[in-house]
Formats: structure tokens, C-alpha cells, sequence
């Protein structure tokens, strides 16, 4: 008969044992719960008897699991190949094409679009016009931006900017805002402009 003690008695209950206590030999107890043989029994495969108990040998790899996650049931979700003949979900399984597609029907209206259709393009600007357009931006740049001159003339701001191009004092003007507003900017909003900077460069390098 052995003693098991703890590896090191607790002096302050050192009164609760007998005074020979402290001559047994002591044992470390080592539960199962490590985790060298945790991560082993993780790694140990299952036993193929466990698997296939239920089968006969004869259809051991002649059968499929069905194991759908766990919804509210739906004919539409079950295989034909899991119905009896004569179960009547074979009909609803049957018809499924028109449920999916409600809009089977050519005289159902189709619902409204999600977006605006892209507006389209005019030619309709003369050459006259765009000098004009040159002189304006030239002459008052601040007052006659790209979206005034797209109004006045009916086109699209992209176009304004093609034919007549900011003057320098302009660009410089613009250019000082940019940077007191980015001084202004903390350091994760620095850090996303940033990494957008460098998505940016990859989508020029094709990677």
C-alpha cells in the first residue's frame, strides 16, 4: 500500500499530517489532459469498423449519406434520388424551373431597374463652342468651373476637362486646399490613403 502525497506539502496544513508522513516517498500525479496527448488523440484517425457497423459487408461503398444543415424543410431541397416513386414532392420538384424564375412569363411586367441607365452620349458641341469654352476657362477660371461650363453647354465635366485645361495659377490654388486638408488628417486616415495609393499603382502593373 502507497501513500500519495502532493509534491510539496503546504506548510501551513503541515499540522494535519502525522509526524512519519514526511518519510513516504512522494507521487507526482500526471492527469491526461496534457497536450501532447490531446493533439495525439486529435491526430488518430477513427476506426473503420466505428463507420461502416451499420452497413453489411456487401454494400460497404455501395451507399450516400444525405446529411443536409439543419433549415426548415423544403421539398426543393431534397434529391430525387432520396423520394419514393410515389411520393407526390416529385411533382413539386418537377415544376421547380417556374419558381425559380417567376418571370417565366413574357406578359408579367419586370420590376423596375436597380440603377439609372447611363445617359447617352451627345455630339452635339461645334467647334465655336468649344473655343468659347477655352476663353471662359482661361479668362475666369474660378468662376467658370468644369461643372458651370458642363451645365451651360450640355456635356459632361470630363469632356470640359479635355478640351480646356485648368491654367497653372489655378492648379496650384487647388493644390494648396489639398494639402491643408491633409494636414489635418490622422494617422489612419493617412495610412488607409496610402495603401489605396499602392492598390492603385498595382492596378497599372497588372498584379
Amino acid at each position: 500500500m502507497s501513500l500519495l502525497l502532493p509534491h510539496r506539502i503546504p506548510t501551513i496544513l503541515s499540522f494535519l499530517y502525522p509526524p512519519w508522513a514526511t518519510l513516504l516517498p512522494r507521487f507526482t500525479c500526471r492527469h491526461e489532459s496534457s497536450s501532447r496527448r490531446t493533439t495525439k488523440k486529435l491526430r488518430t484517425k477513427p476506426n473503420v469498423s466505428s463507420l461502416t457497423a451499420s452497413v453489411s459487408p456487401d454494400n460497404v461503398n455501395d451507399y450516400i449519406v444525405f446529411n443536409p444543415p439543419s433549415s426548415a424543410p423544403s421539398p426543393y431541397h431534397t434529391p430525387a434520388a432520396f423520394l419514393p416513386r410515389d411520393d407526390p414532392r416529385r411533382d413539386l420538384l418537377s415544376q421547380s424551373h417556374l419558381h425559380s424564375n417567376p418571370y417565366v412569363d413574357l406578359r408579367r411586367s419586370l420590376p423596375p431597374l436597380a440603377r439609372k441607365t447611363q445617359k447617352q452620349k451627345k455630339y452635339h458641341l461645334t467647334p465655336k463652342q468649344i473655343e468659347e469654352i477655352r476663353e471662359l476657362r482661361t479668362k475666369d477660371p474660378w468662376k467658370w468651373t468644369r461643372k458651370r461650363l458642363a451645365e451651360r453647354f450640355d456635356c459632361s465635366q470630363f469632356f470640359v476637362g479635355i478640351v480646356a485645361e485648368a491654367p497653372t495659377e489655378r492648379k496650384r490654388s487647388e493644390m494648396a486646399k489639398l494639402e491643408a486638408v491633409k494636414e489635418r488628417w490622422g494617422w489612419r486616415r493617412r495610412n488607409a490613403r496610402e495603401e489605396r495609393g499602392k492598390r492603385q499603382e498595382l492596378w497599372g502593373m497588372d498584379k
